[in-house]
């Protein structure tokens, strides 16, 4: 199996860039997950984890040691990360940490919104943080590793992903970024049964389910099964025609169909991975 890592061609940037766009936006329920009082209603099923009743405890003693005003803070900005509102969002996680400063929660969405507009040091260093303040907190991992997927940065990413499954078990995200972490080096095996895993959690949500064909089209690319790559980003046209991941499915069909009918095309462009 090989271990190179893919050239970070245009193309591929671009995967990058929309899927953190996808990952953001499904990023928060997650974190709203681990974060107890806050606002779990409006929180996806499939997004909330089963913890061990020691995690449960961990989280619940770290939210205690969070006053409420800082809680209520991170509430404020909670609301404006999901309203688009990045910077007012950011204020209020300041506010929240100069009254706590180890509030996993406020680092974590600083991270969302530095992983939002691809400034992935800084994010990558805000989850960071959030880790070292509170080692139960999924979310801080999973954000972590997304934002070292966004920069290529592959094999470094599988680590902090890996202790996001531990604790975010239902969450597809997860598994969808071990999967790209996977594809990104050189591993379609890998990268198809992590693909599994996310579709188990994906619902009806036509987003997940056109992101899942994809990602499996990509794979199957990969391996030179091109029969099944149509046939999957096909599939990912149809769950979402309008949508991020149907984009970049209809340009590796054009792909696809050029090389079928143009050898030079088929030797300079369907063996490039993305």
């Amino acid at each position: 199996m090989s271990s190179r890592v893919w050239p970070i061609t245009s193309e591929l940037r671009g995967l990058m860039g929309l899927t953190t766009t996808a990952g953001c936006s499904l990023f928060l329920p997650a974190l709203l997950a681990l974060s107890g009082g806050f606002a779990l209603a409006q929180t996806r099923p499939t997004e909330i984890p089963k913890t061990n009743s020691s995690t449960r405890q961990y989280v619940s003693v770290n939210q205690l040691l969070t006053p409420g005003k800082a809680q209520r803070a991170v509430e404020r900005a909670r609301r404006d990360f999901l309203q688009g509102r990045l910077d007012s969002a950011l204020k209020e996680t300041e506010r929240a940490l100069e009254i706590s400063p180890r509030c996993a929660t406020a680092l974590s969405i600083q991270g969302a919104v530095n992983l939002s507009r691809y400034n992935y040091t800084d994010a990558s260093r805000r989850f960071q943080e959030a880790v070292d303040a509170d080692p139960a907190f999924g979310p801080a991992y999973l954000g972590l590793g997304t934002a070292y997927t966004s920069q290529g940065r592959f094999k470094e990413a599988l680590i902090p992903l890996d202790r996001a499954a531990s604790f975010l078990p239902n969450s597809w995200i997860v598994y969808f970024e071990i999967a790209y972490a996977h594809l990104g080096l050189g591993e379609p095996e890998t990268a198809l049964k992590q693909i599994t895993y996310a579709e188990r959690f994906t619902g009806a949500d036509p987003e997940k389910r056109a992101g899942i064909s994809y990602l499996r089209g990509m794979a199957r690319f990969e391996m030179k099964d091109y029969r099944k790559a149509q046939e999957e980003f096909n599939e990912a046209v149809g769950r979402d025609g309008n949508g991020i991941f149907a984009v970049l499915a209809k340009g590796k069909l054009k792909q696809l169909a050029s090389a079928s009918n143009n050898p030079q095309v088929a030797q300079s462009s369907v063996y490039n991975p993305f």
